[in-house]
């Protein structure tokens, strides 16, 4: 998914706004929002939003985000995403990485132990059913942190990638 900061057109009137917003329904498929951010679900409908936005001098920042099931559990959300006017759940796909531990490898006291080791540095998780599919998300720049306890205990991570 990708967000799109919405600016505000300096020196326009609050009509232009208005034909931006109509022009946008009418040409894209804007799947959530929070206040000025844009939110949709494909390298196409971004293309389509940034190209309405740059011709009416209102584009902001580009986001690349992760929407979390809404079984996801975050601690401190505020940190690395926010949750939308619609009540859903993002996080912020260049501040995060999410990871599950490998049911094969290793002890199941290991993994238990690497994973009480690593909690003060996960963020979120998503539960599964099993509880070896269960993603763990922290912030991106502790990957290698988390790599290192995964050695120490003999255990092993898998890292999302998109």
């Amino acid at each position: 998914m990708f967000g799109i900061e919405m600016q505000q057109a300096p020196g326009k009137l609050p009509g232009f706004y208005a034909q931006v917003i109509h022009k946008i329904g009418d040409h894209v498929n804007v799947y959530d929002r929070d206040e000025q951010l844009l939110i949709v679900e494909n390298e196409q409908e971004r293309d389509k939003l940034i190209e309405i936005l740059e011709k009416a001098s209102m584009l902001g920042e580009e986001f690349p985000l992760w929407l979390l099931p809404a079984n996801a559990e975050m601690a401190d959300l505020d940190a690395v995403g926010f949750e939308s006017q619609d009540g859903h759940l993002y996080v912020y796909a260049d501040r995060v990485a999410a990871f599950t531990l490998d049911p094969a490898i290793g002890a199941e006291r290991d993994r238990w132990a690497a994973l009480e080791q690593m909690k003060e540095s996960i963020l979120g998780r998503i539960p599964a059913a099993a509880a070896s599919d269960t993603w763990y998300l922290i912030d991106s720049e502790q990957d290698q942190l988390m790599l290192g306890i995964a050695k120490a205990y003999g255990v092993q991570l898998h890292f999302f990638a998109e």
